[in-house]
């Protein structure tokens, strides 16, 4: 009988930076692809800084004063 790979076990800080080291990726590639440096920083701060997900909230960050309630 085979037995299987146990997972190696992930740390908790480890496991809290993916999420960081996903959005930070993500940021980066909106500025290869020349995304606004405005709607990057706004991105940034609800992301990573205010860790805030909600649809609001990314329509604010990705459309900054436009977006009407």
């Amino acid at each position: 009988m085979r037995r299987k790979k146990m997972a190696t076990p992930v740390s908790d800080k480890a496991a809290v930076d993916i999420p960081t080291r996903v959005f930070e990726k993500y940021l980066q590639v909106l500025v290869e692809a020349k995304v606004s440096p405005e709607v990057i920083s706004r991105l940034r701060a609800t992301l990573l800084e205010d860790k805030s997900f909600t649809e609001r909230a990314l329509k604010d960050a990705v459309f900054g004063e436009e977006v009407q309630p």
